[in-house]
């Protein structure tokens, strides 16, 4: 999660600034998944090779055929770490919890706002006292989660650029696809002074909304 806001979104198309602007190189980025955060079907993050390397990743929910995009995070530490951090902000009620039920429907319905955004950092005793109500959804959302990853060797800036773009480009879509994001995430994304990065994307499975191709 970032903490300053991208001005302009920049998407499979081009932004007003980027006309007349030739990408000065290429990205290439494949998506590997669907892993598992936990339980007892599908493959495990955790166990896997890849978790060892960092680059950018992708929470999404299976839907129909394919894959709903929840929200998009980019790392320099490996995606084992990573998640394992993610993991354990959701079991201690940091993080917004929705019912997995209707994100298996392509919706979000809230029912725990977390803890990290400014006035919900008190509610600590207020998620102890549903603890016991919330623990097995907590699991259950866990479990909901597939987990895709594309290792890339890059520094932060450019991870970050990247993960903006992607971010950006379906939070533009129509319903189901950017509704469907976290909105209340915040991206870097490329600065004036910046050349515009062509990011080619490839993924093992149908991931919606995700393009071929984004500026970032």
């Amino acid at each position: 999660m970032c903490n300053t806001a991208c001005t302009n979104k920049l998407g499979s198309g081009t932004s007003s600034r980027d006309r007349g602007n030739m990408p000065n190189h290429e990205v290439h980025l494949r998506f590997h998944g669907p892993f598992k955060l936990c339980g007892h079907e599908g493959r495990i993050l955790f166990d896997e090779e890849k978790a060892k390397l960092a680059g950018i990743y992708l929470w999404t929910v299976r839907f129909r055929d394919g894959f709903l995009i929840n929200y998009v995070g980019e790392t320099g530490v490996s995606f084992y770490k990573r998640m394992k951090e993610h993991t354990i902000q959701c079991m201690g009620g940091n993080y917004r919890i929705c019912d997995p039920e209707w994100l298996r429907k392509g919706e979000k319905r809230i029912l725990w706002n977390g803890m990290w955004r400014k006035g919900t950092r008190n509610l600590m005793q207020v998620f102890a006292d549903k603890y016991v109500e919330l623990a097995p959804v907590i699991k259950e959302y866990l479990e909901t989660l597939d987990i895709f990853i594309a290792p890339i060797q890059t520094n932060k800036r450019i991870r970050q650029r990247i993960e903006g773009a992607i971010a950006f480009s379906l939070r533009e879509q129509p319903p189901p696809i950017g509704p469907f994001m976290s909105e209340d995430v915040r991206y870097f994304c490329r600065e004036e002074k910046e050349m515009p990065i062509q990011v080619m994307i490839e993924s093992d499975e149908k991931l919606f909304g995700l393009n071929s191709k984004v500026l970032a």
